[in-house]
C-alpha cells in the first residue's frame, strides 16, 4: 500500500477506532489561534469562530477519513469541523489580484473571514469551510485605547453592595473590640458582621451530631477537589487545543477516566445533605420531641434558603455585572462575556433555584445546577421523612423501594431517550457545545430524577443508622460488615475509574448505555454510604483516619464558596490567554493545584463577609430575647446614658 494513500483499515476501524499518526496528521489542525495583542496593535482585524467543512468531489479520500475519525464521538472530536482565531488583516490582505483584494476589505468583517478560511482550505485540501458560527471579530486601534464602557446600573448596585458590606464589617468589628461583654448580649444583631466573630466561626469547633460524623468534612473537601480537577479538564476542552491528538489518546487511560468520572462524586454531597437533614429529624424522634409538619417543612427550607441564598447570589451578580471587565484575550468575548450574558437573562431562575429546569440550554456558572438539584431534593427528602415521622423500620423498606423504582425509571429514560452515562456525556463536542441540546445533561444529569439515588440512599442511611440503634446493634461487631466498610472507599474509586470499560469503547450500545447510567449513581452512593456507616460504628481504616483529620473542618466550610468560585477563576485564566492550550498530565495537575489554592483563598472574604454574617444575623433575630429585671434594665439604662 501507497504510504501516501490515505486509507482506513476496515476491521481497524470497526473494532478498535485505531488511526496512525501518518493519517492523523494528514487532516486540517483543528484548532488555531493567531497573536491577538500583536494583530489589534497593528490595527489589524481579529477574528474568532468555527467552520465546517464539506469537499468538492464525492469521493473525497481525506474527507472520508475525517468522517471516520469523528464517528468514534466519545472519545475524539468532530474533524469536520475547525475553529480559528486568526488575524485576518494579516492573513488575507494579498489576494490574487488588487481588485479581489479591494473586494474583500468592502466586506463585513464575518465575510472577509469566512472566504480567508474557506480559500486556505481550498488550496491545502481541496476542501470548503462554511462559518456556521461567529464569535466576534475586533478591529484594533493602535496605540489608541477605546474609552472603557460606562458602568450600567447593575455594576454600580454591586459596587454600592460591596462597599456597604465592607462599611458594616469596620463599623460592627469596632463595635465588637469596644463593647463590653454585657452590652454585646443586647447589640449581637449589630456584631454580625464583626470580621473577629467571623472568624471564631470559622474556626469554631463542629457542632455535635450524635454520631461521628468527622469524616464527612474530609469528604466535602475532597468532593471539592475532584470538580476542581475535572473542571479543570472540561474547562481546558473549552478552549483552542495544540494537542489534540494527545487529548484524545488519552480518554482510554485510567486515570483520564477517573477524571473525567468523578463528577459521580457529587453523588456523595447529595448523599450527605440529606443524610443530615434525616439525621438531625430522627434524632429529635428518638427524644421523642414533638414536630408540627407544615411548620417543621417551612421553618427548615427557608434556614436552607438564608444559609446559601445570600453567598450564591452574590457571585451570580458579580458574573453578571462585573466579570467581563476582568480581563481581555482572544478567547475572553466567547468564554467570558457570552456567560456573562447568560447570566443576565437568566439571573432570576438561579433565585428561584430553577436554573437546571428553566432555560436548560443557557449556562449561567453551569456548576451550580447541583445547587439548584440540590434545593429540590432537599425539600423532597425533607417531606418524605417528615411523611415517614411514625414508621422506624418501615422507612427502611420504603426507601430501598423507591431507590429501585428511581434506577428503574433512570433506565426507562434513558433506553427510550438513548442517554448515556456520565463518562459518555463528558465527550469532547459535547463539551465544547456546552451540552446544548443534550438530553443526557438535562433529564438525567443535572436533573431530580437523575440524581435521586444520592438522596435516597442518603435517607436510607440515616433511618438504617437509627434502626440499628434502636435494635442495639452494633456492625462493627460483624466482621462482613467491617470487610465491607473498610473496602467500599476503594471500591468506590474502582467504580469511578472502571465503570465507563463496561459500555466499551467508541460509541456504546443503546441498551448498555442505559444500564450504566441507571446504576452508576446509585451503586457509588452505596458504596460511600457504606463507608460512611462503618465509620459511625466505629471500623478504622486508612480512609477514615484521614478523612477525619480535624484540619478539614476549616476547608469543609469554605468548599460552599469555593464551588461557587472555582469556575470563575479557572474560566478567567484560560480565556485571558494569547496561545492555544497544552492540555496534559503536568499542565492539569499544576493547574488543579493552583485553581484550588486560589478558590479556597478568595472563599475566605466571600465567607466572612457574606455568609458566615448573614447567618449571624439570621441566628440574632430569631434567638428569643429574656426581659431584664428591673434593677438589671435601670443599671443598663444608666450605662447607655453614660455611654451617650
Amino acid at each position: 500500500m501507497n504510504r501516501k494513500c490515505i486509507c482506513v483499515c476496515a476491521h481497524t476501524y470497526a473494532l478498535q477506532y485505531v488511526f496512525r499518526n501518518e493519517q492523523f496528521y494528514s487532516m486540517p489542525r483543528l484548532f488555531h489561534l493567531d497573536h491577538y495583542e500583536e494583530c489589534l496593535a497593528a490595527r489589524g482585524v481579529y477574528c474568532v469562530g468555527s467552520f465546517e467543512l464539506a469537499p468538492d468531489e464525492p469521493r473525497h479520500q481525506l474527507y472520508q477519513l475525517m468522517e471516520h475519525y469523528s464517528s468514534n464521538w466519545v472519545d475524539h472530536f468532530n474533524h469536520t469541523r475547525l475553529h480559528r482565531g486568526l488575524c485576518v488583516s494579516r492573513r488575507c490582505s494579498e489576494g490574487p489580484d488588487e481588485d479581489q483584494t479591494a473586494d474583500l476589505h468592502t466586506q463585513p468583517l464575518g465575510a472577509w473571514f469566512a472566504s480567508c478560511v474557506n480559500a486556505s482550505t481550498m488550496s491545502s485540501y481541496n476542501l470548503s469551510a462554511r462559518l456556521y458560527h461567529l464569535d466576534y471579530c475586533e478591529r484594533g486601534t493602535g496605540a489608541v485605547r477605546a474609552d472603557p464602557e460606562p458602568l450600567s446600573a447593575s455594576e454600580r448596585a454591586f459596587a454600592g453592595v460591596l462597599a456597604a458590606l465592607l462599611a458594616l464589617a469596620a463599623v460592627s468589628t469596632v463595635l465588637d473590640v469596644t463593647l463590653s461583654d454585657h452590652a454585646k448580649k443586647s447589640l449581637s444583631w449589630a456584631l454580625s458582621w464583626s470580621l473577629r466573630g467571623s472568624w471564631k466561626s470559622l474556626l469554631a469547633a463542629p457542632p455535635s451530631a450524635g454520631v461521628d460524623l468527622a469524616a464527612l468534612d474530609g469528604l466535602r473537601v475532597l468532593g471539592m477537589l475532584c470538580f476542581i480537577i475535572e473542571h479543570v479538564c472540561w474547562l481546558n476542552t473549552l478552549t483552542y487545543i495544540v494537542n489534540t491528538r494527545q487529548v484524545e489518546q488519552m480518554r482510554r487511560e485510567t486515570d483520564a477516566m477517573l477524571m473525567s468520572n468523578s463528577t459521580l462524586m457529587v453523588q456523595a454531597f447529595f448523599l450527605m445533605s440529606a443524610f443530615l437533614l434525616a439525621n438531625k429529624l430522627l434524632q429529635q424522634r428518638r427524644r421523642q420531641q414533638r414536630i408540627a409538619f407544615f411548620s417543621t417543612f417551612a421553618e427548615t427550607m427557608v434556614n436552607r434558603v438564608v444559609r446559601m441564598s445570600p453567598t450564591y447570589f452574590f457571585v451570580v451578580w458579580f458574573a453578571a455585572s462585573w466579570w467581563p471587565r476582568g480581563g481581555s484575550g482572544p478567547l475572553w468575548a466567547p468564554l467570558v462575556a457570552g456567560e456573562s450574558a447568560v447570566c443576565q437573562r437568566k439571573w432570576w431562575t438561579h433565585l428561584l433555584y430553577l436554573n437546571n429546569l428553566l432555560y436548560a440550554d443557557d449556562k449561567c456558572l453551569i456548576q451550580t445546577w447541583y445547587l439548584a438539584a440540590d434545593m429540590q431534593l432537599y425539600a423532597t427528602a425533607l417531606l418524605l421523612t417528615l411523611a415517614m415521622w411514625k414508621l422506624r423500620r418501615a422507612a427502611v423498606y420504603v426507601l430501598t423501594s423507591l431507590l429501585v423504582v428511581s434506577v428503574v425509571t433512570v433506565f426507562g429514560l434513558a433506553y427510550a431517550w438513548h442517554l448515556v452515562p456520565t463518562y459518555v456525556l463528558h465527550r469532547p463536542e459535547a463539551v465544547r457545545a456546552l451540552y446544548n441540546g443534550d438530553l443526557s445533561f438535562n433529564l438525567l444529569y443535572q436533573s431530580p430524577v437523575g440524581n435521586a439515588p444520592g438522596t435516597l440512599v442518603g435517607l436510607l442511611l440515616a433511618h438504617l443508622h437509627h434502626t440499628l440503634l434502636d435494635s442495639n446493634i452494633r456492625l462493627s461487631e460483624y466482621r462482613w460488615f467491617r470487610w465491607a466498610a473498610w473496602w467500599s472507599p476503594w471500591l468506590a474509586l474502582w467504580w469511578v475509574a472502571s465503570s465507563p470499560r463496561l459500555v466499551g469503547a467508541g460509541p456504546p450500545a443503546p441498551a448498555a448505555a442505559a444500564a450504566l447510567a441507571a446504576t452508576e449513581r446509585a451503586v457509588f452512593a452505596l458504596l460511600v454510604a457504606t463507608a460512611l456507616l462503618g465509620a459511625m460504628h466505629g471500623v478504622n481504616s486508612p480512609v477514615r483516619s484521614v478523612l477525619s483529620w480535624r484540619g478539614w473542618a476549616v476547608l469543609a466550610r469554605l468548599s460552599f464558596g469555593a464551588l461557587l468560585l472555582h469556575m470563575l477563576i479557572n474560566k478567567s485564566l484560560l480565556a485571558s490567554q494569547l496561545a492555544a492550550t497544552h492540555l496534559g498530565r503536568t499542565t492539569v495537575i499544576l493547574e488543579w493545584f493552583g485553581v484550588a489554592v486560589a478558590s479556597y483563598m478568595a472563599a475566605m472574604p466571600l465567607a466572612l463577609l457574606v455568609e458566615i454574617p448573614v447567618q449571624r444575623l439570621y441566628r440574632a433575630l430569631r434567638a428569643p430575647r429574656a426581659a431584664p429585671a428591673p434593677a438589671q434594665a435601670g443599671a443598663a439604662q444608666e450605662k447607655a446614658d453614660v455611654a451617650s
